[in-house]
């Protein structure tokens, strides 16, 4: 086998090993009843943070490690553990993707996404505001 042929295969295997990573990537939201009733996949979850519960993040304890409470699209509230350090802006995010299994009846979330909410909006900034200043 020629060097160009090995490298146009090790080429396609790269190919398909993306594309097929791709197709099984579950970028679907769903609820923590769907979460909950297939224990061992990942799903990402969407809500918002529960303010009714305390953010648990105790550096001394754990440094990778947050516990909150979500309430998700349904209203359900779960509590979950965030295997990062408290992110910045937790409390004032808008909303929450979460990615993670349920494991012994937990959810543990790897990755978590934010929104948080624009320092400019039209309450506080107008353009009449700016051009009025002197």
């Amino acid at each position: 086998m020629s060097r160009a042929n090995i490298v146009v295969l090790l080429l396609v295997a790269v190919l398909m090993g993306a594309l097929l990573s791709v197709f099984t990537t579950n970028s679907e939201s769903v609820v923590f009843a769907r979460a909950f009733a297939e224990p061992g996949v990942e799903f990402k979850v969407s809500g918002t943070l529960d303010p009714d519960y305390p953010v648990i993040y105790d550096p001394e304890v754990a440094v990778a490690k947050t516990r909150f409470h979500m309430r998700d699209k349904n209203g359900e509230v779960q509590e979950v553990i965030l295997q990062k350090a408290k992110p910045t802006g937790l409390e004032q995010s808008e909303s929450i993707d979460l990615y993670g299994t349920v494991i012994d009846g937990q959810f543990i979330a790897g990755e978590m996404l934010m929104k948080c909410p624009s320092k400019y909006n039209e309450q506080s900034h107008s353009l009449a505001d700016a051009t009025n200043a002197p």
